[in-house]
């Protein structure tokens, strides 16, 4: 009986660091700080992420099955073509904007503090023009709308976009002074939600869709 309660407990523990390694890899692929054409060598990012290769393993291959990631000898990220781009902003402006609404209709004044939260994040990293805060915010902003929208299946579908999208997005070199442009959006849906206006928040999340397109196009070669 003891024997198997430490397996159950193990079990457990293993599980647990499992789900930890894959939460750190899609931080890192959301927020691109895997860049295209990175190859995710299996004993270097255990020894980074201090721990044994088995569960980074299997959290590459659960990335991989979910299109986040390939493999050709090795893991590593994909480089979007401007089609591949493209399409994931169609998609997204379709499931984004439901989920706005229904973000709009579940809001309460506590669920609103975290998406403020965010907000105020890309607010002060526009007006600094810091491209790197600018996207972590911004992901963080329309995930968390994708969680109020009290959808786990809706959810499930819009998060691996921007694990695909992410390390892509961080290429862009945002043009001096445009990152503000994509203030205005972004608290047109804060106020929509927070007043359970369902259209204006799914009008608010299309308008940013696509002009964040437009305001990060010019992509850097430099992979530094």
């Amino acid at each position: 009986m003891l024997d198997e309660r430490k397996q159950v407990y193990k079990s457990l523990v293993q599980d647990t660091l499992n789900e930890q390694i894959y939460r750190q890899l899609k931080e890192k692929l959301i927020t691109g700080e895997f860049r295209p054409g990175d190859r995710l060598v299996l004993r270097q990012l255990s020894a980074t992420l201090g721990t044994s290769p088995v569960p980074v393993r299997d959290a590459l291959q659960k990335l991989e099955s979910i299109g986040a990631l390939r493999l050709e000898r090795t893991f590593y990220v994909p480089n979007l073509t401007p089609e591949e781009l493209a399409e994931i902003r169609d998609i997204r402006v379709a499931l984004e904007g439901l989920s706005a609404e229904r973000a709009a209709q579940h809001s309460t004044p506590e669920s609103m503090g975290p998406l403020t939260a965010h907000f105020n994040a890309l607010a002060k990293a526009a007006n600094n023009n810091d491209a790197s805060m600018f996207l972590r915010a911004n992901a963080r902003f329309h995930l968390e709308i994708a969680r109020m929208a009290n959808s786990p299946i809706l959810y499930d579908m819009i998060e691996p976009l921007w694990l695909r999208m992410g390390p892509s997005v961080r290429m862009a070199k945002a043009q001096p002074g445009r990152l503000k442009e994509a203030i205005p959006p972004h608290e047109d849906a804060l106020h929509a939600i927070a007043a359970h206006d369902g259209a204006g928040a799914r009008a608010a999340v299309l308008q940013d869709i696509v002009g964040c397109f437009g305001i990060l196009a010019h992509t850097d070669d430099d992979p530094g």
